[in-house]
């Protein structure tokens, strides 16, 4: 858990096991950092457009922490998830994708 202190608005990740909002292998890009009940968490929009929230658990469960982050994004600001939804079909996610891929984690199952 310690990479997860290091995860930033713009932090890339990959998927290492499917959820209901990414698959094996998709990239994905944090969009907010936030705290809930005294509890870290991060949301992530991965390349299909899906996003959610991840807690430290399913941060490990769920994700590769590539520790790159994508400038470009790293000044985003989230403001509510129409505006998130928008802002990915205008491209503004686009350049964190590409830099998840080459060899990757290998998927748990």
């Amino acid at each position: 858990m310690e990479h997860q202190r290091a995860i930033e608005v713009g932090t890339v990740v990959v998927a290492t096991r499917r959820s209901g909002v990414c698959d094996v292998g998709e990239p994905g890009v944090c969009y907010e950092v936030y705290e809930l009940d005294g509890r870290p968490g991060w949301s992530f929009i991965f390349r299909s457009g899906r996003y959610d929230g991840f807690s430290p658990e399913d941060v490990d469960l769920f994700l590769h922490v590539t520790g790159m982050v994508c400038r470009p994004v790293a000044g985003y600001r989230f403001r509510n998830t129409l505006r998130l939804t928008q802002d990915f079909h205008a491209g503004l996610f686009d350049p964190a994708f590409p830099l998840a891929s080459g060899p990757g984690p290998q998927a748990r199952h």
